[in-house]
């Protein structure tokens, strides 16, 4: 396809017509055929996890208000509207499908026209699920029928204010402010928040930048400026909480609150998402071209821990070893000849341990790179949320932008978040050297922006050019975001964490009263027993807090901390470590030796001290596993979680 230069865009274009040039598009997506009617809603649901829901719909069974209000009890107001919507959908269509399937024995021995005869609707559909109208007036003491369908329900990594009793001290806001300035730098500042109806953060913002909105197609006249707004995440007592920190059992939860979310998001601004299935050819051997998740599978065989593809981190340590000040890294073309024997060495040789660069450029390696993004069967931004990025754009506020990148970012599968952070990580060094390579922020988004965009969302019917136009602008500018943002980005909003905890709480009550179901009698007696075993706030403010500490791994394997409002989660770690030879005293004995400070040691002689890879985690209680930030406030995480235990654990990072 020919494009004219775009003002500003000519980074993109070149790189557009290089990719249109050079690769073989024999293995071009085909897109398949259009869902059914209701396939798209069941689908929705599946991912959202009320595939129940569906199951009841097809035995003939209904879904009450009752049965709604329940299952969306841990749900905003906007995610309960988005749920309500599909489900909608689904029943609308269904019973479309049932007059259409079901033929009554009326229709095949009909009756004469002059006899009129009395029938009884014994084939009477069931009632399904019709959200009523909603009163948008309230009286006074009219409450949310769920603790999370207040105002203000999500933050970018924000908290509710109102939600379950035994966590109303713990979860407070954490939003992303900006990098505030000297007053050398602003004259003034202004204090932004955003209350919309489910979203908070608030930044700071000088006079200069609120006169001059983010533009989300903007063109690029200066490639080495970097045109975005600079944020920060802000502190939270109970801690930032990465992707990475969660058990994955707590992450496929997670995953299905933002998926929640996104569509909410996408529905408030009249955004249609469908997600496109595509066929490509999958090869099932080799290195181009095989699916990330294959591709870290056989390297885990290799080398346990492994979470990005071996070759692809290899050519990231090659391009940064050698090509950081290299003018042009991703511009530049290569030889085709020394790039297809690089290909063909890395397929034939890298496993085996023979492989070495041998004559191969930077240029080379960088086009190889970019070849191995292209070719990933499923693209890096996955198939089923892959539309949606560049969608982003049409949002028209840049913290709802930077809102709906974070949940896209946390619905990516392991492999895939995992390998475009490294990949994003690698970027961001690229622009810090650009006053030596020449290629800035804008300069690398536009030249990656079509080898993650382009060629997946091919079909065998082209775009009309000034829809190619805004498609470039948009993925360049969803790629620039990427990269300047990326440290927001994986970060999980802690109204999520909030809501996991209710989940989670929900739940052992449910499983409390029916353990009880044997005793009607005395249900409520021992219910409220059982409740009680969870201490209410008053009571933990006037008790000194004392936890026991496990360390499986280390010497000291086992301690007694007594809390006070400012320990953390690094000064509980910090008792573990090395700290005037308090653990290398003699002891032959072998075992654990229990001290009367109630610190349990293990074996002195072969000690070993907690490092900076050691992190402590909440586990149980209202969560299953989260490795805590090093600043989280302890205090105010056993108000939130008082039940559960506490363990010292090593990882590589976080």
């Amino acid at each position: 396809m020919a494009v004219s230069s775009h003002k500003g865009m000519d980074d993109y274009w070149n790189e557009f017509q290089t990719i249109e040039q050079s690769d073989s598009h024999s293995d071009e997506d085909e897109l398949s055929k259009t869902p059914d009617e209701g396939e798209i809603e069941e689908a929705w649901l599946k991912r959202a996890g009320y595939s129940h829901v569906i199951s009841q719909f097809k035995e003939g069974g209904d879904i009450s208000e009752a049965d709604l209000d329940l299952m969306t009890s841990s749900l905003t107001h906007a995610q309960r509207e988005a749920v309500r919507k599909r489900i909608n959908i689904l029943t609308t269509t269904m019973r479309k499908k049932d007059k259409v399937t079901k033929i009554h024995v009326k229709d095949i021995f009909a009756a004469p026209k002059d006899v009129h005869v009395h029938t009884s609707h014994a084939n009477t559909l069931p009632q399904a699920y019709t959200a009523p109208k909603r009163n948008t007036t309230k009286s006074p003491d009219q409450r949310p029928s769920s603790p999370f369908s207040h105002k203000g329900g999500y933050s970018m990594a924000g908290g509710t204010n109102e939600i379950t009793s035994y966590v109303d001290a713990g979860v407070a806001t954490l939003g992303i402010h900006h990098r505030t300035k000297s007053k050398n730098e602003a004259n003034h500042l202004y204090n932004f928040s955003d209350t919309s109806d489910d979203m908070e953060i608030h930044l700071d913002f000088t006079t200069e930048e609120l006169e001059k909105p983010f533009s989300p197609v903007a063109t690029f006249p200066d490639p080495h400026r970097i045109e975005l707004p600079a944020f920060d995440v802000s502190s939270d007592p109970l801690g930032i909480t990465y992707i990475g920190d969660l058990a994955d059992c707590d992450i496929e939860r997670v995953r299905e609150l933002a998926f929640i979310e996104l569509t909410a998001l996408l529905d408030a601004y009249n955004i249609d998402h469908k997600p496109m299935k595509r066929k490509r050819k999958v090869k099932d051997q080799g290195i181009f071209g095989l699916p990330l998740k294959l591709l870290v599978e056989q390297d885990q065989k290799r080398s346990p821990g492994t979470k990005v593809p071996v070759v692809f981190q290899a050519m990231i340590d090659y391009l940064e070893k050698e090509g950081l000040n290299t003018e042009g890294i991703f511009r530049v073309s290569a030889s085709d000849a020394r790039t297809k024997q690089l290909r063909q060495d890395l397929e034939d040789k890298l496993y085996q341990g023979l492989f070495s660069w041998g004559d191969a450029g930077v240029h080379d390696v960088a086009v190889v790179f970019k070849q191995f993004l292209r070719e990933l069967p499923s693209p890096l931004l996955s198939n089923e949320n892959f539309d949606a990025f560049p969608q982003v754009c049409n949002i028209p506020d840049l913290l709802k932008q930077l809102k709906a990148l974070n949940l896209l970012i946390i619905l990516l599968t392991d492999e895939h978040r995992n390998t475009l952070k490294v990949l994003l990580r690698f970027l961001r060094k690229i622009v810090s050297h650009s006053n030596m390579n020449k290629m800035g922020l804008n300069n690398i988004a536009m030249i990656m922006a079509p080898n993650l965009f382009l060629l997946h969302a091919r079909s065998k019917e082209k775009l009309h050019l000034e829809t190619e136009l805004k498609k470039a602008e948009s993925t360049s500018k969803i790629v620039t975001m990427l990269i300047h943002y990326q440290d927001s980005l994986w970060t999980v909003p802690s109204s999520f964490i909030a809501q996991l905890r209710h989940q989670y709480t929900v739940e052992a009550h449910r499983k409390a009263d029916k353990s009880l179901l044997s005793k009607f009698s005395r249900k409520k007696e021992k219910t409220e027993d059982k409740y009680k075993k969870l201490p209410n706030n008053d009571q933990l403010e006037s008790q000194d807090v004392v936890i026991k500490v496990q360390a499986p791994h280390l010497t000291k394997s086992s301690a007694l901390v007594q809390l006070d409002n400012s320990t953390t989660a690094a000064d509980v770690v910090d008792k573990f470590k090395c700290e005037n030879g308090e653990l290398t005293r003699e002891n032959s004995t072998i075992g654990e030796v229990e001290t009367s400070a109630g610190h349990v040691y293990r074996n002195p002689n072969n000690a070993h001290y907690a490092h900076d890879t050691d992190y402590l985690f909440e586990v149980g209680g209202n969560i299953a596993e989260r490795c805590l930030d090093p600043r989280t406030k302890m205090m105010e995480l056993y108000h939130v979680n008082p039940t559960a235990e506490w363990v010292i654990k090593s990882r590589k990072y976080r």
